[in-house]
């Protein structure tokens, strides 16, 4: 498949965002609360606040998968699931704002990035 233009962009988009969410939600033990301030320039500005601070706030401790989904869903947002211990799932390129790509470990929801 030939990835055109648009869509590397979206895939590098979602990329940075990802490991934005990860840099901007991990927290180290000096500092027990999440950070999850949009801090970098370049983020895509469609991403709100709002959501950085839902995804932080949602895999701040991980939580049954059949429990998120309700809180995402109740919140207005879609999600998918992106790996299952360990093994990524196939996902379409499409970039969505507002869905969650899940990331589940022996059954709970570990992390959840935006697109």
């Amino acid at each position: 498949m030939k990835l055109t233009a648009p869509r590397v962009t979206a895939l590098a988009a979602s990329a940075f965002i990802g490991c934005a969410l990860l840099t901007g939600c991990s927290s180290s033990d000096d500092d027990a609360s999440a950070d999850c301030s949009i801090v970098e320039e370049g983020l895509d500005p469609d991403i709100t606040q709002e959501q950085i601070d839902f995804a932080c706030d949602l895999t701040a401790d991980p939580l049954p998968q059949d429990e998120a989904t309700a809180m995402i869903e109740d919140a207005g947002y879609d999600w998918r699931i992106g790996v299952i211990d360990g093994e990524p799932q196939a996902v379409t390129m499409d970039y969505r704002i507002d869905r969650l790509t899940l990331t589940v470990d022996d059954g709970l929801v570990t992390d959840g990035m935006w697109g």
